[in-house]
């Protein structure tokens, strides 16, 4: 099962108890905020982000009086989540909308995909979860 399917599932389940008025099964929450927002009304569904650690839902709680009320629910993935940045050289050859890749000497390629390889390792891909500038072309 992809991440993809594997949180998709997740949330859906916990989105479900949410709306039955139960408190999520698994996963880790902030309970008097849960409280706070049952009184509010019904969840809606917010954003889904990861970290190297964690799946991390967010659920939207509307308050027609103030700001919404935000419940995040924390879950351990079954394991390390990694990003996988897009590798230099196919964003040096996106064209509208296009990407294709590009042509290298075979002893540059291998470098390159060591260099990609190493963006895994836990340290350097922790970094990649972090916000950063678009890209530019150069």
């Amino acid at each position: 099962m992809s991440l993809n399917q594997y949180a998709a599932e997740r949330r859906l389940r916990i989105f479900d108890e949410l709306r039955a008025g139960r408190s999520p099964s698994e996963g880790s929450f902030d309970e008097a905020v849960l409280r706070e927002a049952r009184a509010k009304g019904q969840p809606q569904m917010g954003s889904t982000t990861y970290a190297p650690d964690a799946i991390l839902f967010e659920f939207i709680y509307p308050n027609p009086t103030g700001a919404p009320i935000l419940l995040e629910v924390r879950l351990d993935p079954p394991e390390r989540i990694v990003f996988m940045p897009v590798p230099s050289w196919v964003v040096e050859s996106i064209w509208q909308g296009e990407i294709s890749g590009s042509a290298h000497f075979e002893s540059d390629a291998y470098a390159m995909l060591e260099t990609f390889r190493q963006s895994l390792e836990p340290d350097r891909n922790s970094e990649q979860f972090e916000a950063r500038p678009a890209i530019g072309r150069g």
